[in-house]
């Protein structure tokens, strides 16, 4: 049975250097909350002294290890899976969140809100040329795509309600695009998602996250949520790619006297583009299948 309070949940792997100041900060702030808390540490299949050093935080945390790295977002979903409290937070264990403003994430929720984020303010700032110039367009392209504001889709500090989690579960991403996958269903399904400005520190440790791998995970995750909760948006998307990508080319090739490579051009995109759409189909029938087994006992 799910009561009201808030169950806290760190993901962690190979973070020893910051584990054990990020749980002492969450048993310092939460107290002060007035509602019954849970801190719930998930360590990933660490190989420093990650999880030692969680078990020795206090009785209060509850410690569950995975045998070996499976990912950021399966060890949020494994968490959420063991929470009993109707809001579910989360904070990445590497130092760079302000844990202490946890009580303005909660203010929000408490005026009704689905989801409470941290924005980071300076995020921008801290991030190389590169990753600023290829974050800046991933958010113009998710406001773009679900047609709502995204100031951080990939926070790692946030509070949510347990209804959201479960809502799209199957979909979310298991790896370190869990949040923007997160925020691209709750917003794109007009769920109620506020921003709290906060400053972002320097992380302690060395990042986890491997940029292209993970961004194609959760540009397809999130092609197979919009399909799943709005089929019409994601078939208009496939018409658009098939007439940008295929179609005018094909026009272009035949207007230049190719008239056999345009024809050919334009074949090979709708045979792929039907069989794309049939895949995607396909896989979320597996992911919803997968979804209510893993959530029957939940």
């Amino acid at each position: 049975m799910v009561v009201n309070g808030l169950s806290y949940i760190v993901p962690a792997y190979n973070e020893e250097g910051a584990i054990t100041s990020t749980i002492e900060r969450l048993q310092a702030v939460l107290p002060g909350l007035g509602i019954p808390y849970e801190i719930i540490v998930v360590n990933d299949g660490s190989v420093d002294a990650t999880r030692l050093r969680a078990e020795q935080c206090g009785s209060d945390v509850q410690v569950i290890s995975h045998p070996v790295n499976i990912g950021y977002g399966s060890a949020i979903k494994t968490g959420i899976r063991a929470s009993r409290y109707n809001w579910i937070g989360i904070v990445d264990a590497d130092g760079t969140y302000p844990i202490e403003n946890l009580p303005k994430l909660i203010e929000k929720m408490n005026q009704g809100f689905d989801m409470a984020v941290a924005a980071r303010e300076n995020v921008l700032a801290t991030d190389r040329p590169v990753k600023r110039c290829l974050r800046w367009l991933m958010i113009a392209l998710l406001n773009l795509i679900i047609g709502a504001r995204v100031e951080d889709p990939n926070s790692g500090f946030r509070v949510f309600t347990r209804r959201l989690a479960f809502t799209f579960y199957p979909f979310l991403c298991n790896t370190f695009s869990f949040t923007t996958s997160m925020t691209v269903f709750a917003l794109g399904e007009r769920f109620f998602v506020a921003y709290v400005p906060l400053h972002y520190a320097v992380r302690t440790g060395r990042s986890k996250v491997r940029h292209f791998r993970d961004s194609l995970r959760m540009m397809q995750l999130i092609f197979q949520g919009i399909t799943f909760f709005n089929p019409v948006k994601a078939y208009l998307m496939i018409i658009l790619g098939l007439a940008l990508g295929f179609l005018v080319p094909a026009v272009v090739l035949s207007r230049l006297g190719f008239d056999l490579a345009a024809v050919l051009w334009f074949a090979f995109g709708a045979v792929a583009t039907i069989l794309f759409g049939l895949g995607v189909l396909a896989d979320i029938v597996r992911i919803a299948g997968i979804g209510r087994d893993s959530m029957k006992d939940c």
